[in-house]
């Protein structure tokens, strides 16, 4: 098997697959992720913790939406860029992921407009959330050893993918004020991310 090409310069992000991302494609996603990011992190400090249907509940579910477009289009470039390596393991965890950040969007679109709300299916939706997350924190530890994303997005990928561990024990504890703690993560690691993929970073298959 050829081995990974490695470029000059900062950063750049590297795969000996075929179907590789044109350079138009990364730079939207950095934009999509960076833009979703701050609004979810803004909206998330302003909403605070809440109950029932409200403006609260609008504003915290429309930006998670937003953010959530930004996660997937993310999964989708490391998945047709081989983020995590070739092999099967690797495109089952990204297919798998699929699966739990589509419920992810339906536990959000339920608690925006606060539907069936502590019933079994919205446990089950609600679940996966933290399992969106944790594997999300999986994948950029893999995509970091993989090593075929390089420079500052190699490690700028593992922190902001290691949100989950990192924030939401603070969430869980400080409440409101651990908020501010997440989002501050959020615009330094899934926002930043974005706006180095938007800046100048292109894909390029090896000839």
């Amino acid at each position: 098997m050829t081995a990974p090409s490695r470029t000059t310069g900062p950063t750049r992000l590297v795969t000996t697959r075929p179907d590789t991302a044109p350079a138009s494609t990364v730079r939207s996603t950095g934009a999509l992720l960076a833009v979703g990011t701050v609004a979810w992190a803004v909206g998330m400090a302003i909403a605070g913790e809440h109950g029932g249907f409200g403006w609260q509940s609008l504003l915290g579910g429309a930006t998670a939406l937003v953010f959530q477009a930004g996660i997937a289009r993310l999964l989708l470039l490391q998945y047709r860029t081989a983020a995590m390596g070739e092999g099967p393991l690797a495109r089952g965890v990204y297919r798998l992921q699929s699966v739990f950040l589509a419920g992810a969007v339906v536990s959000t679109l339920l608690d925006a407009f606060w539907l069936l709300h502590g019933s079994p299916v919205w446990m089950a939706f609600d679940l996966c959330w933290p399992l969106s997350m944790a594997t999300m924190v999986g994948i950029g530890i893999r995509v970091a050893i993989a090593g075929r994303w390089t420079g500052s997005i190699r490690w700028t990928t593992l922190w902001a993918q290691s949100w989950f561990v990192t924030s939401i024990p603070v969430v869980l504890i400080v409440r409101d004020a651990g908020l501010w703690v997440a989002s501050a993560q959020l615009i330094s690691g899934y926002a930043v991310l974005g706006l180095l993929l938007a800046r100048h970073e292109t894909v390029r298959p090896t000839r």
